[in-house]
């Protein structure tokens, strides 16, 4: 993958090589200060002492100078290259003594791993770390160091009381030159004043870290398109190219398509790398949001919803035809063609019936129930959804079954059964039963306890129908599908609430030669 840079430059990766592939990864570390602009209050030219020791001159009014001799990039510049160089501060007065301030602008977000000071000039006796999240408005301090905790912040020595945020180490003056801070992790924040110190020299500061991208990166690019960021070469970037499918500056997002499942950082320890799930949209969305609902009604499985349907589809995956449309049976679902607005018969002779009446040439009346949404926000068990419409064959009193209406369609399969849940797959529905008597079957081996059928209205029309009512009990008589074996309820299927009468009609007719 090419990348352009502001620059005009071009910076290759090769995604075949990518450590990145199904796999936590991370960029490389390097010095978050190379590169950058470090602003301190003073310098060496232009101090306000009468005699600076670090400074080779006596100090001058910033106007007459023309040159500092130390300025504040020599804390960034190559330590192997240029080892004699330094930043001299120039020693600003306060009520309490000298204090100065070292100021680096990351611009955006980094994952900071440490951060090492080589002094030239003997260690300060009192110093603070702190960070800003608001571009200066505020801070907080991560480490403080001070000779004497107590006296200077007040607060406990960490050799004595373990994770105070102020210690003693590398506080003391020796040696006078080369001493070193060490800054590892950041320590939670407290508040903290500037303490005094006498001027002092800095070989080098070192921040070592990299771009925030949680592990869904391994390249970054530039945060801003501005040239300035292109100048080192071992500038650490901030903004991450994801992978993953993820999206931001940080890939602490998913990308529009792929917000079926929440978002979740890489695992470092596993290696996971928890990729970002894409909606089932079925082609007709280009972007989808994580809905919480959907993802605890689905036992925690699939919570994206689809934004904007196209090609007159509907629904939480556009997996229905929008109002006044309907599905073309002999199309895949994915197709842009799948709903028309066709009012006439489709073909096979399947009337697609409009809402109250069904049947092959819509001459049975039927009734339309909204079943309310009844889901166990934990387990995922729904009855019907809210959006699963439920179409239905209106049976009132007693149920007029006969043998000649039982017989006259070859069923492969004749069941009792329980329906326990239906449930909402996009594609298809699927309902649960608990299957109480098998009275025949076909290919399929049918046993008693737990099955699946499929009502194949919901492909063509978004209902399910005859009716299938959670917690009624049923005769079932219907086709199997041979290539999968599943058990099948169409128009042409019998789907009547058991009762003893329609026990017997069944039993009499099977045992008489109904086949």
């Amino acid at each position: 993958m090419l990348e352009p840079t502001s620059a005009g430059k071009r910076v290759t990766h090769h995604a075949c090589f990518s450590s990145c592939l199904d796999r936590a990864c991370s960029p490389p570390i390097g010095n978050l200060a190379s590169g950058r602009t470090l602003f301190t209050l003073s310098n060496c030219c232009g101090n306000s002492t009468s005699q600076h020791p670090l400074c080779p001159q006596p100090s001058v009014s910033p106007q007459a100078c023309s040159q500092d001799p130390h300025p504040a990039l020599h804390m960034t510049d190559d330590p192997f290259l240029h080892p004699d160089t330094w930043w001299a501060s120039g020693g600003r007065r306060t009520m309490r003594g000298q204090q100065d301030e070292i100021r680096l602008d990351l611009e955006t977000k980094f994952c900071l791993t440490h951060l090492v000071l080589v002094f030239k000039s003997p260690r300060p006796a009192a110093m603070a770390i702190e960070r800003s999240v608001d571009f200066g408005k505020t801070w907080e301090a991560l480490k403080v160091f001070a000779y004497n905790c107590s006296l200077e912040f007040g607060l406990p020595d960490d050799f004595n009381q373990p994770g105070s945020p102020c210690t003693s180490r590398y506080t003391d003056a020796a040696p006078c030159t080369g001493g070193e801070h060490h800054i590892l992790s950041p320590q939670p924040p407290s508040s903290s004043e500037n303490s005094a110190s006498a001027p002092y020299a800095i070989y080098t500061l070192l921040a070592r870290g990299t771009c925030l991208c949680h592990g869904h990166a391994e390249y970054c690019v530039p945060h801003n398109n501005g040239n300035k960021e292109t100048e080192d070469s071992n500038m650490v970037f901030g903004r991450c190219l994801c992978t993953h499918h993820t999206a931001g500056d940080h890939c602490d997002k998913c990308a529009p398509l792929y917000n079926d499942q929440p978002w979740r950082p890489a695992n470092g320890s596993s290696g996971e790398a928890n990729s970002c799930q894409k909606c089932e949209c079925h082609g007709h969305a280009a972007t989808c949001h994580f809905s919480q609902r959907a993802w605890l009604s689905s036992g925690r499985l699939s919570g994206g919803v689809c934004e904007d349907c196209q090609h007159n589809t509907a629904g939480r995956r556009c997996h229905r035809c929008r109002y006044g449309y309907h599905r073309r049976p002999s199309l895949p679902l994915s197709s842009p063609h799948t709903c028309t607005r066709k009012s006439q018969k489709a073909q096979g002779g399947q009337c697609h019936c409009k809402s109250g009446v069904g049947g092959t040439s819509c001459s049975h009346w039927m009734q339309t129930l909204h079943m309310p949404h009844q889901c166990d926000p934990f387990t995922g068990q729904s009855h019907l959804s809210q959006e699963l419409t439920v179409s239905a064959l209106h049976y009132t009193g007693d149920v007029n079954l006969s043998a000649s209406e039982l017989c006259k369609t070859k069923h492969d399969y004749v069941i009792k059964a329980n329906v326990l849940s239906a449930h909402d797959k996009g594609s298809h529905a699927e309902v649960h039963v608990k299957v109480r008597k098998v009275l025949r079957s076909g290919q399929v081996a049918l046993r008693l306890g737990t099955a699946s059928i499929y009502p194949l209205s919901w492909t063509s029309r978004g209902c399910t129908c005859p009716i299938l009512n959670p917690g009624m009990e049923y005769l079932l008589a219907g086709k199997e599908e041979r290539a999968t074996g599943r058990l099948l309820v169409t128009m042409q299927s019998v789907v009547v609430p058991w009762t003893p009468r329609v026990g017997l009609i069944v039993s009499n007719s099977l045992r008489n030669g109904c086949r």
